[in-house]
């Protein structure tokens, strides 16, 4: 049976992720970077949900930018769990 949610708290534990520290720009992009991983189109249609433009567009939107309900927003898009979208803004600083 598939665990509810995207199983993101394998990613904690990845070395990359571990290498940002307390960098919220670095977890940010580490994030964007896997859900992009897990699936570009979705992504790119959470992207535009939460910012109405499309994802990587100019200008940037920089990771440490993104809000709570913009983090909810593209989470919950991609099928995240209320668990995992908590942990994530959390962990964006973004409670």
């Amino acid at each position: 049976m598939r665990e509810a949610g995207l199983g993101l708290t394998v990613w904690w534990d990845e070395r990359d992720y571990r290498a940002c520290g307390a960098s919220l720009e670095c977890r940010g992009r580490f994030i964007v970077g896997k859900l992009f991983d897990l699936d570009t189109r979705m992504l790119q249609a959470a992207w535009l949900a939460a910012f109405g433009r499309r994802l990587l567009g100019p200008p940037e939107i920089q990771a440490h930018d993104i809000t709570r309900s913009q983090w909810g927003l593209i989470l919950s898009h991609m099928g995240a769990s209320p668990d995992e979208v908590a942990d994530v803004q959390a962990r964006m600083g973004r409670t």
